[in-house]
């Protein structure tokens, strides 16, 4: 009597499966592939949020401070160095916001396309369906 090998254990095992087994992996992967890229848009959205809140409590607490240097009496120089150092503090922040934003975006998309790529390679499905169809 011959040795089997793990190969033809695993093709017999997949030859004895129901047909519709593999579709039904599938399907389950294909799940779970879907449901994990919400999961990451999710994550990023909440990231977004809150690059969103702390941009805003910055600016509010900035802003704040100035009403409060606006209220003191002094030089109208003053003024238009308080002005200056306000618009300066807010391009600054804006230039922080968006890169925050656009690195957040950036690795959100970059886990979408691998959940992607995954959702899309179907050479297991190939693999394990080709021989059933070929030879029926």
């Amino acid at each position: 009597m011959a040795a089997r090998s793990p190969h033809s254990t695993a093709r017999a095992a997949d030859a004895q499966r129901a047909p519709w087994d593999w579709l039904a992996d599938w399907n389950l992967q294909q799940m779970a592939l879907a449901n994990q890229g919400v999961h990451t848009v999710y994550r990023g959205f909440e990231a977004i949020r809150r690059i969103q809140e702390e941009t805003a409590r910055a600016a509010a607490e900035r802003h704040a401070a100035v009403v409060e240097k606006l209220r003191r009496p002094g030089q109208p120089l003053d003024l238009a160095l308080i002005q200056g150092e306000l618009l300066r503090d807010d391009f600054s922040s804006v230039a922080k916001y968006w890169q925050d934003l656009t690195g957040v975006a950036l690795e959100m998309n970059g886990e979408l396309l691998d959940c992607a790529t995954r959702l899309v390679d179907t050479e297991d499905l190939f693999a394990a369906t080709a021989p059933r169809f070929l030879h029926s």
